[in-house]
């Protein structure tokens, strides 16, 4: 059963007084005053194909059927076409959250290591020590996730959503109690890059920042300014009902709800539940073809274009991102689709909290 568009939802055309309205010095929140002075992305596509570098890591969730249950957790009104987003934290209750579990991670870390350590240098008093402090601390931040995690987190609003079928971006408020809904043709990308003081390349990225007001949705992560492109126009795709969405392992669970998308791949005989049914060696081929791609499109210089106002070069995907399945050779049939965890993964999923 399809789920419906609004009258008003995306159709692909932005509003033309977005650019030159950003109301720089209006603006109350420095953050947002900041980065609406930084360059805007271009609203017509460029790269031309939504195959993000999260596309591996979504395929692995879908296989392992977490994608799934974290989408049908995350969203409890299944009634519209929602894609959620972590993003960068916009409030203090998400940034308290995500350093709770990268301190959690850390002592996971020290908890298998530390003792370890201690053990090869032959001070066995010390390993024992180690390792009951980092099971306490485990233990502890385990028996506080269980607690609050229905009481709590999950009446927390964390994630943005982008809604296909309203045409609004749903952003959480300063308090994270409540989705504050504005028209996605509204916003502007703004380029973003942040330190990055492991390696010292930076995170690349963009501020989806509304024209208006001081919302936004902020996402950085990749080291090249084609992942950046690839990832905005992954939502752009997502967003512009006039276009089936991209045929990504991300994208999968939408496409038999989505009446522009269920009747192309009709139309084009697409087997159902297609990444679902295909093999991981395709999905690593399909990758290999968008590093072609990502060295074609030379990053460094079109950085350069994006800063100083020149045209974004275009490129031409190969067919195999319009329709993959016509170059899989093995796809399953449905009967004998799986989904669950490898005993490995069974095991960090317990190791690890669940926001």
């Amino acid at each position: 059963m399809y789920k419906p568009y609004l009258a008003d939802c995306y159709k692909g055309v932005r509003k033309k007084n977005i650019v030159t309205e950003r109301l720089i010095e209006k603006r109350d929140s420095y953050f947002c005053k900041e980065q609406s002075k930084m360059p805007i992305f271009p609203k017509e596509p460029c790269v031309l194909n939504a195959w993000s570098d999260f596309q591996l890591e979504s395929d692995r969730l879908n296989r392992s059927g977490k994608a799934l249950n974290d989408y049908k957790k995350i969203i409890k009104e299944d009634l519209e076409l929602k894609l959620p987003f972590g993003g960068t934290p916009t409030n203090w209750k998400a940034s308290l959250i995500l350093a709770w579990a990268y301190i959690h991670i850390t002592v996971i870390f020290f908890f298998i290591s530390f003792p370890l350590l201690a053990w090869f240098l032959g001070n066995k008093s010390l390993s024992l020590q180690a390792l009951q402090l980092c099971f306490f601390i485990w233990f502890f931040s385990k028996l506080i996730n269980v607690i609050t995690k229905k009481r709590i987190l999950q009446r927390l609003k964390l994630h943005t959503f982008f809604n296909r079928s309203s045409g609004n971006v749903e952003v959480p408020s300063s308090d994270g109690k409540e989705l504050i809904d504005l028209k996605y043709d509204e916003f502007n990308a703004h380029y973003r890059v942040v330190h990055n003081p492991n390696s010292g390349f930076p995170f690349r990225g963009f501020t989806l920042l509304h024209y208006k007001e001081d919302m936004l949705f902020d996402y950085t992560g990749p080291t090249h300014i084609y992942d950046v492109f690839c990832e905005l126009e992954l939502i752009e795709n997502f967003m512009d009902t006039t276009k089936p969405l991209a045929d990504i392992p991300q994208f999968e669970y939408y496409r038999e709800f989505d009446k522009t998308t269920a009747e192309f791949d009709k139309a084009n005989g697409r087997p159902k539940y297609f990444w679902y049914r295909v093999e991981r060696d395709f999905v690593k081929k399909m990758n290999k073809e968008a590093l072609k791609l990502h060295k074609e499109f030379d990053s460094d210089k079109q950085l350069d274009n994006l800063m100083s106002g020149k045209p974004i070069k275009k490129l031409t995907p190969p067919e195999i991102f319009k329709f993959p399945w016509k170059y899989a050779d093995n796809i399953k049939p449905e009967s004998e689709i799986k989904f669950g965890k490898t005993l490995w993964q069974k095991f960090t999923s317990f190791l690890m909290i669940d926001l």
